[in-house]
């Protein structure tokens, strides 16, 4: 393909807007699918729809594709038709009450069974006071009390009676007993008050015995009524949850739990609280609930956490003590069992410890405790609160295409997992965005409550995105940045007073987004404008021509013209790539330097050795250098140096090449044709000549501004589309390149070739003088 100027209409594909049959966006339904990702889609369904293990999905695609969002939708459609889960509700264990266990019951039935059972807590208490405070047991008492009394009243009476007969006068209080001689101003002999003594220490042993008889009665009085509060509570509830019989055998259970309980609590040296069962060890932790028929669940997690993923339980005070109700909570990936879960990937790998317990789980197939999780255990004791239960849960991590990468190569275990890629592709056909983009916006706006869009914004939209995308046939799909415009521009138009966006407040919106972040680009124009970073724009120059690089500051990217220069002399180095040499280049600009070689040798190494060195260097730039986009401008630089003819300042160059003097497709080519363009105009305005070289590939990729193209329609500024270094260096010396095809080392006279094959004689000589 020989050298081509392009026309302003080849640099900017305009949207024919009379093909959106719309007067504004009011008029379009919402977006219900994205056509051009039925790939995506198709895979997307298929991953949803099988039911078996380790058939997780990763959506994978840029940020705004609507991944998420589609993958939410197909989830939920879906979800709808599944059965819903059962409920989840954890166990008081009487056997271990630090290890509750997992009861499933029909959906809408865990809530009401774990409200019944706070009933009969309340029934137990209720009997409980009853049997030790209520008018039976002070009936009882009172019976027992008399009974002490009257026993106690005969006992003392046989020691006074004693006392008595030995001469002696005996009084009793409540503290003591005092004793003393019957006669008055006699002493009580020491054998009276031997026997008196052995008198006294009978009764006081009669009386102990007398008081544990009154309390044992008691306590069996008490145990009596607690069996029988125990039973009267326990035997309606038990015939109404007789099924499922997981419930009937852990009713039974705990009945014979509570009365062992509260027997073992009467024996106990009394409280002031008096016998009681904790509100734990009757009552369950309803874990999880769904209404009935509301289908399968689906958790999207934004940012997950140990906690939030996994739940988390609350440590009771003591080891002995059972967990109120409600010391544990669900995690998503409880919500979520018998549904689905939605997982950024990239937050998730922000903790190694949460993204290899959920693989963890997912391979066993069951929830396992988190390890090293305080919140899971009981003080020192270090017992589980949550008990291992089944998962069935579909995950859909959400990753972008690199880290999706990243994750299939560096982990075996996750390709095992996540065996259904879905990728949603960055870009659309420009035919597909005119009823993707206006059902898109349509939907969007009415969501948020903006104002609607014309069909000259809606054009002026798709236009935008294929500038997003570098393409004439394609737009971008990431409709999130679209959306983001379109906020700004709803905004821009109220303030404005008017009723719809049209397309000049879609471009308003679009400049002075750019204008926010310019910061950076606005410092390098002034820089190169004042020529404190020298560019020339006009003239000729030895060694020397303009590339153009693409330098970004956060989601900014812009156009930067540098200048590269080579300096030759003999050697055998070949190319230096000085900013190699300090490290300021990356391995992709290293190796478009050393393809330089491979070019020059093709052409001027058939007979001989290349015997010369060459310094090439990107002048006054001072950040890391990567890329090969430049390394047709080194080239055109080399052959300058070797050739001694001085290239046109007034054009720049991009693009990268191959061995063969192939010039190849590059990145970023509107920035970079429209900041060569911005320092033309800022430099003494244009002259007529002015303009870039690109590859002749990346004509499609062209979408320039408005004020570029008819500065191009005017002949004020050129487009230039090259296909071999050959097309370039005429356009740019100006003299013929000189290369005969079919013979390599041959080469017309007084062309750049025949100059430089000359130049390499003439080192190549000045080596062998030198002996090397």
């Amino acid at each position: 393909m020989a050298l081509r100027e392009l026309t302003a209409a080849q640099c900017r594909a305009l949207v024919p807007t009379e093909e959106l049959r719309f007067s504004t966006t009011d008029e379009v339904g919402p977006l219900s699918g994205i056509a051009s990702q039925e790939r995506a889609l198709a895979a997307l369904r298929f991953g949803l729809e099988i039911q078996k293990p380790r058939f997780h999905v990763v959506v994978v695609g840029a940020s705004g594709t609507g991944r998420t969002f589609v993958a939410r939708s197909m989830a939920k459609a879906l979800a709808r038709t599944r059965p819903t889960p059962d409920d989840l509700l954890l166990l008081p264990n009487p056997a271990r009450p630090s290890e509750p266990r997992a009861l499933w019951l029909p959906a809408g039935q865990g809530r009401a069974f774990a409200d019944a059972m706070e009933d009969l807590y309340g029934k137990i208490v209720e009997g409980v006071r009853n049997a030790t405070e209520g008018e039976r047991f002070k009936q009882a008492q009172g019976r027992v009390h008399r009974r002490v009394s009257r026993e106690e009243n005969e006992l003392e009476g046989r020691l006074k009676a004693a006392a008595t007969d030995l001469g002696l006068e005996l009084s009793r209080s409540a503290d003591e007993i005092q004793i003393g001689s019957a006669t008055e101003g006699e002493e009580p002999s020491k054998e009276a008050l031997s026997a008196i003594g052995t008198a006294v220490e009978e009764f006081e042993h009669a009386m102990i015995d007398l008081q544990e008889q009154a309390e044992a009665e008691l306590r069996a009085e008490v145990k009596t009524q607690l069996a029988e509060a125990v039973a009267a509570s326990f035997g309606p509830f038990r015939k109404a949850h007789a099924q499922p019989t997981e419930v009937a055998a852990f009713l039974e259970e705990l009945e014979v739990a509570v009365a062992r309980k509260l027997r073992l609590l009467v024996d106990e040296p009394r409280s002031e609280e008096g016998a009681s069962v904790p509100r734990g060890f009757v009552v369950p932790t309803l874990l999880t609930e769904h209404a009935p028929d509301a289908g399968a669940p689906v958790i999207e997690l934004a940012y997950p956490t140990l906690a939030t993923l996994f739940g988390r339980g609350y440590s009771p005070p003591d080891e002995g003590f059972p967990p109120e109700p409600g010391f544990a909570v669900a995690g998503a990936i409880h919500e979520a069992n018998g549904g689905f879960l939605i997982l950024p990937a990239t937050a998730l790998l922000k903790n190694e410890q949460l993204y290899e317990h959920l693989k963890a789980c997912l391979l066993a197939g069951r929830f396992l405790v988190p390890e090293q999780n305080p919140s899971y255990y009981r003080g020192t004791a270090q017992e589980l609160l949550f008990p291992p239960m089944k998962l069935d849960v579909k995950v859909i991590l959400v990753a972008s295409p690199g880290l999706f990468q990243d994750l299939h190569d560096a982990d075996p275990e996750f390709s095992q997992l996540f065996k259904v890629q879905a990728r949603f592709e960055s870009t659309l056909s420009r035919a597909e965005s005119f009823t993707t983009y206006p059902s898109f916006l349509a939907g969007f706006v009415r969501d948020r409550g903006l104002l609607p869009l014309t069909k000259d914004a809606v054009g002026e939209l798709i236009f935008w995105g294929g500038r997003l995308a570098e393409s004439q046939t394609k737009v971008t799909a990431r409709l999130g940045l679209v959306a983001e415009i379109v906020t700004e521009a709803s905004y821009l138009a109220q303030r404005a007073g008017k009723a719809v966006i049209d397309a000049d407040t879609i471009v308003a919106a679009q400049s002075e987004q750019r204008r926010r972040g310019s910061h950076f680009r606005d410092q390098v124009h002034e820089l190169l404008q004042r020529g404190t970073i020298r560019i020339e724009t006009k003239g000729t120059s030895l060694g020397q021509v303009n590339a153009i690089s693409v330098l970004s500051d956060g989601p900014i990217s812009f156009g930067r013209p540098c200048r590269v220069t080579a300096v030759v002399y003999p050697g055998l180095l070949g190319p230096v790539n000085i900013a190699r040499e300090v490290e300021m280049s990356g391995p992709i600009h290293a190796k478009g330097v050393m393809v330089l070689t491979g070019y020059l040798a093709s052409r001027f190494a058939t007979a001989r050795t290349l015997c010369f060195s060459a310094s090439l260097v990107f002048e006054q730039t001072y950040e890391a250098i990567d890329g090969d986009s430049a390394s047709s401008s080194e080239l055109y630089a080399l052959l300058s140096a070797l050739s001694g003819l001085p290239l046109r300042q007034d054009l720049a160059v991009t693009g990268s090449v191959d061995q063969r003097g192939n010039v190849q497709s590059v990145g970023g080519l509107n920035e970079k044709i429209e900041s060569f363009y911005d320092i033309c105009v800022a430099k003494g305005g244009l002259t007529g000549t002015q303009g870039v070289l690109l590859p002749a590939s990346d004509t499609d990729a062209l979408m320039l501004r408005s004020d570029v193209t008819e500065a191009i329609a005017k002949g004020m500024f050129h487009v230039h589309a090259v296909a071999t270094i050959e097309d370039g260096i005429e356009l740019l010396s100006g003299v013929a390149a000189g290369h005969v095809e079919g013979n390599p080392g041959v080469f017309a006279e007084d062309t750049v070739f025949a100059r430089v094959e000359a130049t390499l004689k003439r080192f190549y000589a000045a080596m062998r003088e030198l002996g090397r």
